[in-house]
């Protein structure tokens, strides 16, 4: 009896060994495949890092540009003299955040259209400097029959460039 009994204590202390054995790899399994999903996790984190990064440096480098960077544009609108009569200015404006100098313009459609006449001191082109924001107003005399819109193609220099270029249609109506 007492060999049966010490062959079932040998049996269970194999069998606790062996599930041991079992167990320990089992759990190490487990810990290895968590370890590859944490990895794996923290790769795309570090690429989403990366693209991250990469687009606050481009957003800065753009950024940067556009506070080197003037804008050209005009408009022209309706107005009133000190007397009340209705008169039309052309506006001559730079909405970029740098200065603007060497300001000039050229349009061949309203040099060709004889009942539009930009009224100002011909010696004030091109224009020396605009600051952010800054403009210049240019008096405009219509004639019926004018055309109601011309393309002018302005140019200037800024902290970004010399000559630079804008294109636009300025309306006249």
């Amino acid at each position: 009896m007492e060999n049966i009994a010490e062959n079932i204590n040998w049996l269970i202390t194999a069998l606790t060994f062996l599930g041991g054995i079992y167990m320990y790899f089992n759990h190490t399994y487990r810990l290895n495949q968590q370890q590859k999903k944490l990895n794996e996790q923290q790769e795309q984190l570090n690429k989403q890092q990366v693209q991250l990064n990469e687009y606050q440096i481009e957003k800065s480098r753009a950024e940067s540009l556009e506070k080197k960077q003037a804008m050209i544009e005009a408009n022209v609108y309706r107005t009133t003299d000190r007397k009340g009569n209705s008169i039309w200015k052309m506006k001559i404006y730079n909405k970029g955040k740098a200065k603007a100098t060497n300001i000039d313009f050229t349009s061949e459609t309203l040099e060709a259209d004889s009942a539009i006449e930009l009224i100002g001191d011909p010696t004030m082109f091109p224009i020396p400097s605009l600051i952010p924001y800054g403009s210049v107003e240019l008096s405009v005399l219509l004639c019926c029959g004018h055309k109601s819109s011309h393309k002018f193609i302005f140019t200037w220099d800024d902290e970004s460039g010399k000559g630079r270029t804008q294109e636009q249609d300025v309306f006249f109506q």
